[in-house]
């Protein structure tokens, strides 16, 4: 044990607790009358006493710290991780094969309790700490479970980590890269059959959800056959369990892969389900992935776009032609002043080129964006772009040369906003090049890009494309002018043009669903799935239009059976947050209210949750992904029947030991508790004598 007292002034300290020390002891003992009466020893005795307690005293008011050096032994710890999702006990998902598996973990795990200390983990769609195995989970995450194990043991005395499953991962980052922090072995138990059987199965389903009520809406499913080759298979969708789509499959190979686009019609409103199926066959040992359900929220209000343009323009031409082959629109279109003052009747306005140099419809804009109508700008040469930037957008063009340059279209593979389908993302590519500015742009980060520029075949970060959600607010801008080209295009490459029709209807559909602007907002989503909380926010505002978070906010939800529960959302720094938790597969409806003042506000809408199937569309098990994390790592891989093995060659592994090292702690000397003490006793003995010898 050391004592720091800092490394300037540690010496002038115990000078200066000396010199206290010597004189109090000096003035008490031997500057007064009273300690005449003691003998020459008992005096020495008492200002021994009095000299070390006021010494420890000066010595504990400067509050050094004390150092000492603990030695920590830490044994080495073995982590048991187990896959506890569904696809464990095989496509069976007999009794025996779960049965089998615990009690080969249960040997497993007895045999690594005899040599080290053992911490288990189950993982699948979550990571639990000593969880139940039960083999019920949804999913499967392999690289959640590797970082868990890194973070919750980072200083620990790692050994290795045992990882028991089947390889078959369906959610998070791959496990390799996860398994590139560990600096121990992993040890792979493989269970699961790796043979390829045959199997049709569907597996993803891309489509937006929601649709108008009379349009149409593109729908993508990935089909994958195995050991199916040149078989005649047939694949089907249903809607609320009727047939509206048919067409018969033909794989060309026994590893083959394919994706088939469909339009629908959305003919129903609300949610609507629908179920993608592909024909079992014969020999067929897992037919639940042989179906995928999903779901669509049809919106039944048309739609009203006004589109207005300084004067006549082939681009106003080609989206009032795109738009009216939707039933779900009303377009109207004005390319003349004096331009309508009713903008709030519309749910959305196309402004082509305004406002111009001219000043032609700069107040209309302002007073469009003041109301927080939704905006879709296309930007051409009659734009004046000093005043678009004024216009509170979140965006600006500064001009660098004054000039327009052609600039082709280049999709954003990061874009999520909307789903396009794959014809149209590879008609970007092939479309002629519009006008663009010859400028330096700035977008606010709400904006999401769909389209970049690309000039002169070089890619550009320069948007062409660009829509946002800001402030209440959807806005959508074209940066260039001459998108009919595209039309064209389409039209003369396919006799129709569908492609183009399904970007502008993407578009304004976006846009045109128009945000609740009165004081009670209900944002939330209209498809959950089994294996995810549900969850949803609100907003209240005051008469004033400022946020408020002051009144109660409930919900009343009701199942199919027609089953009422009731919550209250918690409050926030802005909003409220509603955590429903993990609910039933099954269609929901909700009533949400809020009480201002005398005035009571209710939110309606409906939901869904969708079952998940996921660990049963892979039928192999992938042990080449564990053999890889062993071999990464320094481990080693083993079947389902070599749990003694592993255990043996953990025991025999010379990395796998007890670490034990030096550990400088400080502590102020304040803290020592036996100080005090020893002063405490120092000061009574003195007090003792002094009583005894009659000095009082």
């Amino acid at each position: 044990m050391n004592i720091d007292f800092g490394e300037k002034y540690g010496a002038i300290i115990v000078i200066i607790s000396l010199g206290v020390a010597f004189a109090v002891t000096g003035l008490l003992y031997f500057k007064t009358r009273d300690s005449r009466e003691l003998t020459v020893i008992q005096r020495r005795v008492l200002a021994t006493l009095r000299f070390l307690s006021v010494f420890l005293m000066a010595v504990m008011l400067s509050s050094p710290l004390v150092k000492t050096l603990r030695k920590i032994i830490q044994p080495p710890l073995v982590v048991l991780a187990v896959d506890n999702s569904s696809s464990m006990p095989g496509m069976t998902d007999s009794v025996t094969a779960k049965q089998t598996l615990l009690n080969t973990l249960q040997a497993l795990q007895n045999e690594l309790d005899k040599n080290f200390e053992v911490v288990n983990y189950t993982f699948g769609q979550q990571v639990t700490r000593n969880g139940r195995v039960t083999f019920s989970e949804k999913r499967s995450d392999y690289s959640q479970l590797l970082h868990a194990v890194f973070n919750d043991h980072f200083n620990d005395n790692i050994g290795a980590v045992v990882l028991v499953g089947d390889g078959i991962h369906n959610q998070g980052e791959n496990p390799l890269n996860a398994a590139s922090e560990l600096s121990y072995p992993v040890y792979s138990l493989a269970f699961g059959d790796t043979t390829q059987i045959r199997d049709a199965r569907i597996t993803a389903v891309r489509a937006n959800k929601t649709a108008f009520w009379g349009n149409q809406f593109p729908v993508e499913i990935d089909l994958q056959f195995n050991q199916l080759d040149k078989q005649n298979l047939q694949f089907s969708i249903s809607c609320n369990g009727s047939k509206i789509y048919s067409e018969s499959v033909s794989p060309a190979g026994n590893d083959y892969f394919q994706t088939i686009p469909v339009t629908l019609d959305a003919t129903a409103k609300g949610l609507q389900h629908y179920t993608a199926t592909i024909a079992t066959v014969a020999g067929e040992r897992n037919v639940s992935n042989n179906t995928f359900s999903f779901v669509i929220q049809v919106l039944e209000s048309k739609q009203k776009i006004l589109i207005l343009s300084p004067g006549v323009h082939p681009d106003v031409g080609a989206i009032k032609h795109a738009l009216e082959t939707q039933v779900n629109y009303e377009v109207t279109a004005v390319t003349s002043e004096p331009f309508p003052d009713n903008l709030e009747d519309f749910n959305l306005v196309v402004l082509n080129q305004l406002p111009t140099t001219s000043g032609s419809g700069r107040q209309l804009v302002e007073r469009a964006v003041k109301n927080r109508l939704p905006l879709l700008l296309l930007v051409g040469n009659q734009t004046f772009l000093p005043q678009f930037n004024l216009l509170g957008l979140g965006l600006e063009i500064v001009p660098q040369a004054g000039n327009f340059e052609e600039a082709q279209p280049l999709f954003n593979e990061q874009f999520a906003t909307f789903t396009l389908s794959n014809d149209l993302k590879e008609s970007f590519a092939k479309y002629p090049p519009v006008q663009a500015p010859f400028a330096s742009y700035s977008l606010d980060p709400a904006y999401q890009v769909l389209l970049y520029q690309r000039i002169k075949n070089i890619a550009t970060n320069r948007p062409l494309i660009a829509v946002a959600n800001r402030d209440r607010q959807k806005t959508g801008v074209i940066f260039g002018e001459g998108i009919w080209r595209w039309r064209l295009y389409n039209y003369l490459a396919n006799n129709r043009p569908n492609e183009f029709n399904e970007l502008v209807d993407k578009l304004v559909q976006y846009l045109a669903i128009r945000q609740n602007d009165d004081n009670f907002v209900v944002d939330y989503s209209r498809v959950y799935h089994e294996t995810e909380n549900v969850t949803m926010t609100a907003e209240v505002y005051n008469d004033a239009f400022e946020l408020i978070t002051t009144p109660e906010v409930t919900l009343v939800l009701t199942d199919a059976k027609g089953r009422e529960y009731r919550y209250t959302f918690d409050r926030h720094s802005r909003n409220y947050r509603l955590d429903a938790g993990i609910l039933p597969a099954g269609d929901y409806r909700f009533i949400a209210s809020v009480t201002i003042g005398n005035q009571t506000y209710t939110e309606e809408g409906n939901f869904a949750v969708m079952p998940v199937n996921i660990e049963m569309v892979e039928n192999a098990a992938n042990h080449r992904l564990l053999f890889q994390l062993a071999s990464q790592t320094g481990g080693q891989f083993f079947s389902a029947g070599e749990a003694e093995k592993l255990a043996e060659a953990l025991k025999a592994n010379t990395r796998i030991k007890t670490v034990s090292y030096f550990q400088t702690v400080l502590n102020e000397i304040l803290n020592l508790r036996w100080i005090f003490f020893v002063i405490l006793l120092l000061l009574g003995t003195e007090w003792f004598f002094r009583k005894f010898w009659g000095i009082y």
